[in-house]
């Protein structure tokens, strides 16, 4: 075997040979590399999952801001924002750590923390790593010192309204959360709030009736010129000859037989389009005008209201002063009226007949469906915090409901225009026209199959005056296009046919209605108060969603505590909420 030479230049050699060097080089660098461009992913991951956090974050804060009351506490807000977050983030270690409510109550800040699981760097023991984000909301509009606001509460006082929920019946429900809706307005921006209230049955109470000013006011159609004026009573010709000159005329006969019969301040709808829009009222476009609500006598066998004898015949006399010369002459003219004609409808319109002295048969009497004006009429827009609060304590349900009725008054209660006049013009800056509509129920006229009318004589009259157009229905010219006169003469005479269609009706204008309102910058909160046990249908909660402004207009209320929470969330909305943090 031969020995192993080393010697020093071997040696030497070896210690200058560089050609392993790289590898060694590579392999002592490469771990920190791969750490740094791991620990690049990584934070790049906390970045992007730090923004959706952000943005889920402001989501939540929004949300809460708009629901907080005064009785909201941070705990509360901390929790109601958790939901929220859970919901729009999808990361599951996603926590509220904390929620503040400013002592104004007038703004709410959130903090919200994750874990990202990291990528690379979990080799290095970091298995996560932490982001946290913090959000503020400030509630703005009505509570400025500049904005102000006039508010019209349409409430739904029909018969159902009576029926309880939670141990308290639906009315009063309504006024507890009304009254504390009002008490909120008035501590956030006194002197800078109006409210108008009108309660809506089948038809709205516009006016005091007791007040003598208000039958000759110019938006009145007190000389009987329009054209629904006199369709239910034969004619303008026949009442003119049975001495009638408007509806006031055969009021003032009616009362001398019942002190009841007296008008009750309601009006009928004015005719298509005008019914849908906030028309001027205007004395040389008699279409413009309103027409006093009188249901007729209607014929004396197989129909609801009969409250006079249509058979007989009336003389009545007319008298005429004129001047001549120094004197004075006097003129009489005769008329008589002759026995009413076989069939139903001259029964109907036998207008002669209200020139009686008693009454005879059954039936509510003219005001059928005008509701009680002592406690239903509208109260017009006012500042005083204590006629609003008394106005809500007093309201009574009864009746039907009509939404488009009530709908378009409280409208009008607003609005600078005729009627009412009281609102300031749409241009007006910073002041906001709103319109709180609440309703326990859907659109219903009630239906009369086998009569010539096909229905009872509510704010739109009759579904048919025998076989003749009601011009207040829609035409087909506009809206969903349907010409609803025909459509309800294509019904087949039941109950279930005439009121489906009349429903559909009434759905169409008061849709017509919100939309034409929101076009006008009016914004409109709807609530749909539905309790279990008297639920809205579908189609009625439909349509108070496509009414509202938007969707987070709307509020569907099942009991008393939601319903008082849908309005303090309105008091809390109407100013425009924003992101400050």
């Amino acid at each position: 075997m031969r020995p192993i030479r080393t010697s020093g230049r071997s040696a030497l050699s070896f210690a200058r040979d560089r050609r392993g060097n790289v590898a060694i080089i590579l392999g002592l660098t490469f771990v920190p590399a791969v750490m740094m461009i791991g620990a690049g992913i990584d934070y790049g991951r906390i970045a992007a999952a730090r923004g959706s956090l952000q943005q889920a974050a402001d989501a939540a804060v929004l949300a809460v801001a708009k629901g907080i009351v005064s009785s909201t506490t941070d705990q509360q807000a901390r929790s109601q924002s958790q939901v929220y977050l859970t919901t729009n983030y999808r990361n599951a270690t996603a926590t509220v750590t904390s929620a503040a409510i400013a002592t104004d109550r007038l703004s709410v800040c959130i903090s919200a923390q994750a874990q990202v699981a990291t990528t690379i760097m979990h080799i290095t023991g970091q298995a996560s790593m932490s982001t946290q984000v913090t959000s503020c909301a400030a509630l703005q509009g009505g509570i400025s010192q500049t904005d102000t606001y006039e508010i019209s509460l349409v409430l739904d006082n029909s018969g159902s309204m009576t029926r309880s929920t939670s141990g308290t019946t639906k009315i009063q429900a309504l006024q507890t959360a009304a009254t504390s809706f009002v008490n909120t307005m008035f501590t956030k921006a006194p002197n800078r709030v109006k409210f108008a209230i009108t309660p809506f049955a089948a038809a709205v109470v516009a006016v005091d009736p007791t007040s003598a000013s208000t039958r000759n006011v110019a938006w009145v159609d007190k000389k009987g010129a329009n054209s629904q004026h006199w369709i239910a009573f034969g004619g303008q010709t026949a009442a003119t000859a049975a001495g009638f000159s408007s509806r006031f005329d055969i009021f003032t006969k009616l009362k001398a037989i019942n002190s009841y019969w007296d008008w009750g301040g309601c009006f009928e709808q004015p005719v298509y389009p005008l019914n849908v829009f906030d028309t001027t009222p205007n004395p040389s476009d008699p279409e413009t005008l309103f027409v006093p609500y009188l249901a007729p006598d209607e014929p004396d066998s197989g129909y609801d209201n009969d409250y006079l004898d249509d058979d007989g015949s009336v003389t009545t006399t007319t008298r005429t002063t004129t001047s001549k010369g120094k004197g004075k002459k006097t003129t009489t003219t005769t008329t008589t009226c002759s026995d009413v004609a076989s069939g139903d409808w001259n029964e109907l319109t036998h207008v002669c007949k209200y020139n009686v002295t008693t009454a005879a048969g059954g039936g509510d009497g003219p005001n059928s469906y005008c509701p009680d004006y002592s406690t239903q009429t509208i109260m017009q827009l006012t500042s005083t915090q204590s006629t609003v609060t008394s106005k809500i304590s007093n309201l009574v349900a009864n009746g039907n409901t009509n939404l488009h009725e009530g709908f378009m008054w409280g409208w009008r209660t607003i609005s600078p225009s005729q009627p009412f006049a009281s609102g300031r013009p749409y241009s007006s800056p910073n002041n906001h026209k709103v319109v709180v509509f609440m309703t326990d129920g859907f659109n219903n006229w009630a239906s009369a199959p086998g009569t010539v009318t096909g229905s009872d004589y509510e704010a739109a009259g009759y579904y048919s005056y025998n076989g003749a157009k009601n011009k207040r229905f829609p035409d087909g010219s506009t809206g969903n296009k349907v010409d609803y006169q025909t459509a309800l003469n294509a019904a087949s005479g039941s109950w279930s046919d005439y009121h489906d269609k009349s429903r559909e009706m009434q759905d169409e204008l008061t849709l017509e209605a919100c939309t034409n309102a929101k076009a006008a910058g009016i914004e409109i909160f709807t609530i749909g108060f539905s309790i279990p046990s008297d639920p809205i249908d579908d189609e009625g909660l439909t349509l108070l969603k496509n009414c509202a402004t938007n969707k987070d207009h709307y509020f569907a209320a099942t009991d008393a505590a939601s319903l008082n929470l849908a309005f303090s969330t309105i008091g809390t909305g109407l100013g425009s909420l924003r992101l400050t943090q």
